[in-house]
């Protein structure tokens, strides 16, 4: 399963943050699963270089086991995040996160819900997004055709006189 990047419908007034999941195999019990996620920028400005910190929780009875990709400086405990600050341009993505989590055999057969955010500096800045995934936990591999995913992605807008935008404009 796959997704894309959104451009919310300010994305016109400078740079936002986008947060996207996908995942190719099933998440199996007693097993691994992996989500890999991608943040971007869909807006017509660049990012500036406040940290981007992306941050995820997941259900009971799933644990980060790995978290990294370029450029991400990632931890999986206390809690799941990764961060880096460099600069994104307009209509980029930076490379993206893979996190392995393991899976406990009590989560068979149901569907669980993970969620990741994504903020550009102080955690209670503006701009930020958030998705919401939900997958099935099959019971053996073979069954990875009953998988399933939904999501659901937040968007908040960044302020007009945000300060990294007027910093990008010369």
């Amino acid at each position: 399963m796959s997704t894309s990047l959104v451009a919310p419908a300010h994305a016109g007034t400078g740079h936002s943050l986008s947060i996207a999941e996908s995942h190719q195999q099933a998440f199996v019990a007693g097993g691994t699963g992996t989500y890999t996620i991608t943040v971007g920028n869909p807006g017509p400005g660049a990012t500036g270089k406040a940290a981007v910190k992306v941050t995820g929780t997941l259900p009971a009875g799933m644990t980060a086991l790995a978290a990294g990709g370029s450029g991400w400086s990632c931890k999986t405990s206390p809690s799941l995040s990764c961060t880096r600050s460099d600069t994104l341009g307009s209509k980029q993505a930076y490379m993206p996160i893979t996190v392995t989590v393991g899976i406990s055999p009590s989560l068979a057969g149901k569907t669980v819900a993970s969620s990741f955010h994504v903020t550009k500096g102080d955690p209670s800045a503006k701009d930020q997004s958030s998705i919401t995934v939900n997958v099935t936990v099959t019971n053996t591999q073979s069954q990875s055709q009953a998988q399933s995913q939904s999501q659901t992605v937040n968007v908040k807008c960044p302020e007009d006189d945000h300060d990294d935008r007027a910093a990008v404009r010369h």
